[in-house]
């Protein structure tokens, strides 16, 4: 019989051994993992963050839009009620403008509060003086 090939302290040595390199491994495992952690929770901040900024933003956005299609519905109520004050000068009553568009004569004379205000000129000899001389 051969004595054994390891002795007990060069075991007890490879055993240290062995146990400070996996102690060494999970070492660099739980920084890695604490840094990786830090990474998420920072993301997630950020995250919450792009939520309000979006949020902020929509409103911003929204806001202009509607102002705009406020503008532009005014617009187009004017250019309905001037198209509705100018059948009337040519003699068409509500009834008959509601009638030639399929409109109801509410909705008819909705629009017409839309339309422009006349101005009334009173200048003589059409002129826009004030002392009606012409000059």
């Amino acid at each position: 019989m051969t004595a054994p090939s390891t002795s007990k302290v060069e075991a007890r040595r490879r055993a240290r051994e062995a146990t400070r390199r996996a102690n060494e491994a999970r070492a660099a495992r739980e920084k890695a993992n604490i840094e990786n952690a830090a990474n998420y929770m920072v993301a997630k901040a950020r995250l919450a963050e792009i939520d309000v900024w979006e949020t902020e933003r929509l409103a911003a956005v929204t806001e202009g839009v509607r102002a705009e299609a406020t503008k532009r519905r005014a617009g187009t109520r004017a250019e309905a009620g001037a198209a509705i004050r100018l059948l009337q000068e040519n003699g068409e009553t509500l009834a008959t403008v509601a009638e030639l568009t399929g409109d109801g004569i509410g909705e008819v004379r909705a629009m017409l509060r839309h339309a422009p205000k006349i101005e009334k000129r009173t200048a003589r000899n059409g002129t826009h003086s004030l002392d009606g001389d012409g000059s």
